[in-house]
């Protein structure tokens, strides 16, 4: 699996295309990994926190607390006439 990078310090499991928003992840300890196609890997050894956000301001939910461990992150897909494709807000 590779590591990926973060970007202004935060890991980013997502990105909302159409809002510019981000779901982050910005504690130091937290890695994540490139598992298979359209699945991601997360190290947590402490309790970490996901923030929904645009630029430095939140943004439509409220943070999601995630417990340590090793949680696989998926991408939600819908069916369509041509095909699967990956849903996007």
């Amino acid at each position: 699996m590779e590591q990926i990078k973060r970007r202004n310090g935060k890991l980013i499991l997502g990105e909302g295309e159409v809002t510019g928003h981000v779901h982050s992840i910005a504690n130091p300890s937290a890695k994540m990994y490139q598992a298979e196609a359209g699945l991601l890997q997360l190290e947590l050894p402490t309790q970490s926190t996901i923030r929904h956000e645009i630029g430095d301001k939140p943004a439509e939910h409220r943070d999601i607390q995630l417990p340590s461990g090793e949680p696989v992150v998926s991408q939600k897909r819908q069916y369509t006439r041509d095909g699967d494709t990956n849903v996007v807000d």
